[in-house]
């Protein structure tokens, strides 16, 4: 008989990178890691961490169960899992203050372990992140979260030239765009091939968002 573990350690890992981008992913991870010594350092590794299927978590409100610097939503939007930055970005709008916390403790970390600049989290840029790869539903939901982010930043003063009325048109635009995905609800096609996978086109409204935003919020770690 041949043990899970005594699989070549190649195999083992393509093995749990296909649990990592199933549906349950993160439950997966979460699980498997707490098996064996062996599991945990496989699922450490950054370019599995990155892999990790959010899905499950997507529309979770109640943050308090990930407030752990270990906890797999930290670890995994650390090495730039951009499901993870994405629900984490949405902590931040709600304005928690543990996961703000924790930005600030995780770079006074880095910066005594004298990792470069590129190595820091930065909270703006998460949120960034979040408005170019946010889903259109978890986008308009997030509205006024986000106009009080940048109210309680630059200000009314600043932000009403231009910026308040960007997120407005964008936000406006992605409820049409649901409204519009809703009226279709065309049917899946059944289909034998494996689709390609499409660039993503950022749309107008958004990049005009983004070019206020990177002019009012210049990348730096908080």
């Amino acid at each position: 008989m041949v043990y899970f573990t005594q699989l070549p350690i190649e195999v083992v890992e393509l093995i749990i990178i296909m649990l990592a981008i199933s549906s349950e992913g993160v439950r997966e991870i979460a699980n498997i890691s707490a098996t064996c010594q062996l599991f945990k350092k496989i699922t450490e590794q950054a370019h599995i961490l990155r892999e990790v299927n959010f899905r499950c978590l997507t529309f979770t409100e109640n943050f308090s169960m990930h407030r752990h610097p270990k906890d797999l939503l930290c670890v995994c939007t650390q090495v730039g899992n951009q499901a993870a930055k994405n629900i984490f970005a949405k902590a931040l709008l709600y304005n928690d203050e543990w996961f703000k916390q924790l930005i600030v403790v995780s770079n006074q970390d880095a910066l005594h372990s004298r990792v470069s600049y590129s190595g820091l989290v930065d909270y703006h840029s998460i949120v960034r992140s979040f408005i170019l790869h946010g889903s259109n539903a978890d986008l308009v939901k997030m509205y006024d979260h986000l106009v009080n982010y940048v109210l309680s930043f630059v200000g009314y003063k600043v932000a009403r030239f231009g910026f308040l009325d960007a997120i407005y048109i964008m936000c406006s635009e992605t409820v049409k765009l649901l409204q519009e995905n809703r009226r279709r609800c065309l049917p899946t096609v059944q289909s034998t091939t494996i689709p390609t996978k499409q660039s993503y086109q950022v749309p107008e409204e958004r990049k005009k968002v983004l070019v206020i935003f990177d002019e009012l919020f210049p990348s730096r770690p908080v």
